[in-house]
């Protein structure tokens, strides 16, 4: 390495050779100095630490895929840290002891293919799968089908484009650490662009957890004629105390059943479909405009995933593989998904409900569904809620861990905001419902409106052409999708126009 006293001035120089994000942690000095001799020592953590908002996966046991729930929620969240309250959330040093609480985690950029895969899938594979039938049905076979498929791969174009505008941004900005959606945010929009986005990714949070409730009162109802306000109320008392957990690695256990839970009991709906197909006489429409709106909001609330890119990315062994990788798992899920709506469709016709499970016979292979399904979204809801407690409790002092009272307001708040949503899913009963309104609403915008505005910001006099039309189409016309299917979903709520109230 030569003179001991060169050290400073070549690892001082060494950032503006940065090529992305995820280059910061190679070829570092074998021998530490003294970073307080930097004239910027106060931002070297941010090339030298490891950052929280990446994947840890190492190994290949199905441990290893249940702890990183952990790591899923993390980029939903930037740099607020649960446990470090007393440090400014866009610190280094937040940065920094969030870091020492990963106990040892595997390095960033360690998950294989089969890894990353698993993680894809279970990060865009939810509760909206179950209410894709009943939209399909609205909107005919084929226009469902075919407005899934393409609303599905512009929502790939917009989440892609999202680790682009983080590698050019950090380039740019070479003492920052951009790693999240919110850090995203800061930096092109400042602390209220960055509090924006933090708000819409709590709002969006609750949301799913609240639909899992929703769910879990319809099926319980169906299965057992239990009023669903007793069934929500039931649920409260559980999920008030898996919320208390402070690490999610303590839920894991919990995680593993219900990503289990959910995979055999969704492939169980669709064989049901299958077993439990009889003739009837409803017409099945190849189009039905009407429910075009209606598929579209429910097709976004379904790619649930947007979070996470650039953890899933941050994740690869292979960075530059990781495009093809979401472009393909993503292909088959949407494929897989219109066989699953369009099957549910041609099983029951008009009568297709949200969720799907709500049309299974009354035979005791279907209870197990349901059950396994309620089962799984249930221990699913403290991990959704997760980000949230993290946004809330690391953006005022009143919540502080290091006083008894601060820690007794986590306790209250995470209870009440468990109360909030178990009341949400009893006023709005219907699953579809509830579902259009989060996926017009929220999700366009941190799906289409948020990613398209970055990219044209950062990149606009760089792009061709094509490519600012396509653009500024998905930012306008998610823009105007977000108003017309908010207010349309927020008619249907008072009025009654969709069905499946149950």
């Amino acid at each position: 390495m030569g003179d001991p006293k060169e050290q400073p001035a070549i690892h001082a120089r060494r950032p503006q050779t940065l090529e992305g994000p995820t280059s910061v942690m190679v070829d570092l000095p074998p021998k530490p100095f003294d970073t307080n001799s930097l004239p910027h020592a106060e931002s070297a953590p941010s090339f030298k630490q490891l950052s929280p908002l990446e994947f840890e996966i190492g190994g290949d046991s199905s441990a290893d895929v249940c702890e990183s729930d952990e790591d899923l929620v993390r980029p939903l969240v930037g740099q607020y840290h649960s446990g470090n309250e007393d440090s400014h959330p866009n610190s280094n040093e937040n940065t920094s002891s969030a870091i020492d609480d990963h106990h040892g985690a595997a390095s960033p950029g360690s998950a294989s293919t089969t890894q990353v895969v698993i993680n894809i899938v279970i990060s865009f594979v939810g509760a909206g799968l179950l209410g894709i039938p009943n939209a399909i049905s609205k909107a005919g076979w084929l226009l469902g089908s075919v407005t899934l498929l393409t609303v599905s791969a512009l929502n790939v174009y917009a989440m892609l484009c999202l680790p682009v505008v983080q590698v050019v941004l950090q380039r740019r900005h070479p003492n920052e650490s951009i790693q999240s959606y919110g850090d995203l945010g800061r930096v092109i929009l400042g602390e209220r662009g960055e509090k924006i986005i933090f708000v819409c990714l709590g709002i969006s949070q609750a949301g799913f957890a609240t639909a899992y409730l929703i769910f879990i009162s319809a099926n319980l109802n169906s299965i057992y004629n239990v009023s669903r306000g007793l069934v929500c109320l039931a649920c409260i008392p559980g999920l008030a105390l898996l919320v208390q957990f402070r690490d999610l690695k303590s839920l894991s256990p919990f995680s593993l059943l219900a990503n289990t839970a959910n995979f055999c009991a969704l492939s169980a709906v669709l064989f049901q479909d299958y077993e439990s197909y009889t003739p009837h006489n409803d017409n099945i429409h190849k189009v039905k405009w009407g429910g075009l709106l209606y598929v579209i909001a429910i097709t976004i609330y379904s790619m649930e995933g947007v979070g996470l890119i650039l953890s899933l990315k941050g994740s690869c062994k292979k960075p530059d593989f990781f495009s093809f990788l979401i472009i393909s798992t993503l292909t088959v899920i949407s494929l897989f998904t219109v066989v699953f709506g369009s099957a549910g469709y041609f099983a029951f016709g008009d009568g297709t409900l949200a969720p799907i499970t709500l049309n299974m016979t009354a035979h005791w292979s279907a209870t197990f569904v349901k059950c396994a399904l309620c089962l799984g979204l249930y221990l699913t809801y403290p991990i959704m809620m997760f980000p949230i407690w993290s946004i809330c409790e690391n953006s005022h002092p009143m919540f502080s861990q290091s006083t008894a009272t601060g820690r007794r307001n986590q306790i209250v708040m995470r209870a009440s905001l468990v109360v909030l949503s178990a009341m949400v899913a009893y006023w709005v009963p219907n699953f579809g419902k509830f579902l259009s309104l989060v996926g017009s609403s929220i999700c366009t915008l941190l799906g289409f409106v948020f990613p398209m505005y970055f990219h044209l910001y950062v990149l606009g006099k760089d792009l061709p052409i094509w490519q600012k039309a396509l653009d500024a189409f998905l930012l306008i016309g998610g823009f105007l999708f977000g108003m017309m299917g908010t207010w349309e979903s927020l008619v249907a709520m008072m009025q009654g126009e969709l069905e499946g109230e149950v």
